[in-house]
């Protein structure tokens, strides 16, 4: 069952004629919102997991991720999960992408509402860290603002969304990507990984706040005046997830829920980030809602999708949790592959076996974290070894032109010689016909 339903568990009587639509392979039906930064041609070219082309960041920078392939699947119960995906983004000079998935309950008008408002308060947020100083990489000013913009940008649309007379939330998980750099923010139970293939292990990228695994948020919720407990029937026995009142959510933070507001139930998100390295060709995004987790785990999924690409692995995921008896929720799975190059057909290796993780950083963790190298170090570090290949072959190049020349010039100098021994033969055989014509008068 939905653990966001603010209603008691009930027995369920529904049936599979209660499923309005099970996607079987891509959800085509998925119609991404039409937002400024986002064309319908890229739209629909992400919704059928076509290849979407995305602008180099940088001129001189010959190493990105300029291939994108966005694949959905859906099983639709309630109607209330939304996702975008939007695949070029502009700030100031720098182009990055976006990808969300909205997990409603108490209706969609939460979920809807993120999605026409997200991108819009993180460009906002970007901007409300002043003018970028003269001389600054802009893409070190992203990178160095987009943490706390993004934790700006929850509590502004969830502020703007707090203004309406409407009672309904949202779970939100968001990614932003810029080249190797991943950012991501999450408020709820509806998780993001990455999987960078190739002997790499997948990692969970958000956090989840559900009451029942969180002591830390449950000591949160009731330090703000909320109360947790087991929702009651009338014999008093304790059933289901532990829950906030008032409200009656599963979860502690979430975007909307006014009556959860009052207890203590936050739209500040955790935020994380992670550097793909360089020996990486691409990775994995896979968003999903509860619907998918409840069923699989991060290793389940990333060997479900593994040689798979983005429109078989959603379909792939989707049909696997509907597999999890009496799972009456929706499904949604948004599956993103980000590549160095359109020949990456299948970057993802069968697993297990399960390689090492790739570190998740926590920018607003209690941990001192060491600050990863600046966007502009590591564009240096790659234009630099680029350079370094681009000289190398062009010497090799010159080197093969000099040889290739000298064998010309010798090979030239012997047909020289070989004409000139067969002109003195020639010479020579023409001087001994006429001494022998010349013996023959006399």
């Amino acid at each position: 069952a939905n653990t966001h339903d603010t209603h008691p568990p009930r027995a369920s009587t529904r049936g599979p004629q209660s499923i309005r639509r099970v996607s079987s392979s891509i959800d085509r039906a998925y119609s991404a919102p039409t937002l400024p930064h986002s064309s319908q041609a890229e739209a629909q070219a992400m919704n059928s997991g076509k290849d979407v082309h995305t602008p180099t960041r940088h001129g001189e920078d010959p190493v990105g991720y300029p291939v994108m392939r966005v694949a959905h699947s859906r099983k639709v119960m309630k109607g209330e999960d939304k996702s975008f995906a939007s695949p070029d983004v502009t700030w100031n000079s720098v182009h990055f992408s976006v990808f969300a998935i909205f997990d409603g309950h108490g209706g969609k008008a939460a979920a809807e509402h993120c999605v026409d408002s997200f991108v819009s308060c993180i460009l906002t947020a970007l901007d409300a860290g002043g003018p970028v100083a003269p001389g600054t990489d802009m893409e070190d000013a992203f990178e160095a603002r987009i943490p706390q913009a993004l934790v700006d940008a929850f509590e502004a649309s969830d502020q703007a969304f707090l203004t309406r007379d409407v009672h309904s939330g949202a779970t939100a998980t968001l990614v932003v990507v810029n080249g190797r750099n991943v950012t991501s923010a999450a408020v709820g139970d509806s998780l993001a990984t990455l999987d960078a293939g190739h002997g790499v292990q997948a990692v969970r990228l958000t956090a989840e706040h559900r009451l029942d695994t969180s002591s830390s948020e449950r000591a949160r919720i009731e330090a703000a005046g909320g109360e947790v407990r087991a929702t009651a029937f009338e014999d008093g026995q304790p059933v289901g997830p532990l829950r906030v009142w008032p409200g009656g959510l599963a979860v502690s933070r979430s975007m909307g829920d006014r009556d959860g507001k009052k207890a203590g139930v936050s739209s500040t998100p955790d935020v994380t980030r992670i550097l793909v390295p360089d020996t990486q060709p691409g990775f994995r995004l896979l968003l999903a809602s509860d619907g998918l987790w409840d069923a699989v785990t991060v290793k389940q999924a990333s060997a479900c999708g593994a040689k798979l690409g983005t429109g078989p692995a959603a379909a792939a995921l989707c049909k696997l949790a509907q597999k999890q008896k009496d799972n009456r929720d929706d499904i949604t799975v948004m599956v993103v592959d980000i590549l160095a190059s359109a020949e990456h057909k299948d970057p993802f290796q069968a697993k297990p076996p399960w390689g090492p993780k790739l570190s998740v950083l926590w920018p607003f963790g209690k941990k001192k974290i060491e600050a990863p190298p600046l966007a502009s170090e590591r564009r240096g570090v790659r234009i630099a070894a680029a350079e370094g290949e681009a000289r190398a072959a062009a010497e090799a190049t010159a080197n093969r032109a000099a040889a290739e020349a000298a064998a010309a010039v010798a090979a030239a100098a012997a047909e020289a010689e070989r004409s000139r021994v067969l002109l003195q033969l020639e010479e020579y055989e023409a001087a001994r016909n006429t001494d022998m014509g010349e013996e023959g008068e006399e």
